[in-house]
């Protein structure tokens, strides 16, 4: 019972037009948007204000989000300099917990 409604709530999920050229199209679009999101906020780094840092962040997490490698880089990075990259390791944590926190009232309600 339990596994034919997640069955049914992951097709329900899924829009009715995806196939798998379009889901990499997608994913491809959004790699190069996150690397752009990244230049920009590089070539905005130098204006007054901390303008480039967030748009390079954004960048950063749409990158993550959407990369097999960039995710691999991210932890290599974070294995090498742990103090470094442990303000953002807590923020991702945090948002992981909110969001199934989210998920499980959701599902709860459902």
């Amino acid at each position: 019972m339990h596994r034919r409604a997640t069955i049914r709530r992951s097709l329900l999920a899924r829009p009715a037009f995806s196939s798998p050229t379009l889901a990499r199209v997608r994913q491809l679009a959004l790699i190069g948007t996150g690397w752009s999101l990244i230049g920009l906020g590089a070539l905005m780094s130098p204006l007054p204000g901390p303008f480039g840092f967030p748009v390079a962040l954004a960048g950063g997490v749409i990158l993550l989000r959407n990369s097999a490698d960039a995710r691999r880089l991210f932890v290599r990075l974070k294995r090498r300099h742990p103090r470094l990259l442990s303000p953002v390791e807590r923020i991702r944590v945090k948002l992981r917990h909110r969001r199934n926190a989210a998920r499980a009232k959701a599902a709860a309600s459902a």
